[in-house]
């Protein structure tokens, strides 16, 4: 069977994986599983994502988390430091999920008074050891994505109120649609929209023009949208 044949039954089986994962699924070395990667994208049959690909039928699906974190890494970084130099002392700020938002954390450590609320696994092992108040939204955990969401998080959410409200998604559509391929994570970036008084959608260049399954809102809905210039 041909290197090209087991990478696909392989990303069949898992939907995603890393250049690293597929080197030893293949016993091969990287370079020859990019070279091969690169090859079967221009067929159509994958999709090459940050340290990593998926099967083109499941690029509008949510990826992993592993292999969204690496991606647009600078652009990331510095939308994190400017959301930050939004927080004021004593604030109240709701993080979601996205590898964006988490990037707020490491600029927040010497502010007084802060809670964050988040649904993110990774907010929580960031901050556990900061002076910062962390609370978890609680409720399903989605193990790929390492975040919570569903009824139990959304109700809890629906009881607090929020200073601010920091998130990203995977698209921002020519319309101002902003969309994402996970439903569950949609329903809880909702209802924390309605419970922030300032709501923030941080857009690093790769989600521009792209549109996904569900809407989260429009940005006419919002405080302000933070770009990567």
């Amino acid at each position: 069977m041909k290197r090209e044949e087991i990478i696909l039954n392989y990303l069949e089986e898992r939907q995603f994986a890393s250049i690293a994962e597929l080197a030893k699924a293949i016993f091969t070395s990287e370079a020859t599983v990019r070279r091969c990667v690169k090859e079967l994208e221009r067929q159509g049959y994958l999709k090459a994502v940050y340290g990593g690909v998926v099967r083109a039928e499941y690029q509008k699906q949510p990826v992993p988390i592993d292999l969204r974190d690496g991606e647009n890494h600078a652009a990331k970084e510095r939308l994190g430091a400017r959301a930050a130099a939004m927080i004021e002392d004593h604030s109240t700020i709701l993080l979601d999920s996205s590898t964006t938002a988490r990037r707020i954390c490491k600029h927040i450590g010497d502010r007084e008074g802060l809670t964050v609320i988040t649904s993110s696994l990774r907010v929580c092992r960031e901050l556990k050891d900061s002076p910062i108040r962390v609370v978890c939204t609680g409720g399903t955990l989605l193990p790929r994505r390492e975040c919570f969401a569903g009824h139990f998080a959304e109700e809890f959410v629906s009881k607090i109120k929020a200073d601010y409200f920091f998130f990203s998604a995977q698209g921002l559509s020519q319309n101002g649609d902003i969309t994402d391929s996970s439903e569950e994570e949609i329903a809880l970036r909702k209802a924390m929209l309605s419970a922030s008084k300032n709501s923030v959608f941080l857009c690093d260049p790769s989600k521009e023009g792209k549109d996904f399954p569900f809407t989260v809102c429009n940005v006419s809905e919002l405080t302000a949208v933070l770009k990567d210039e």
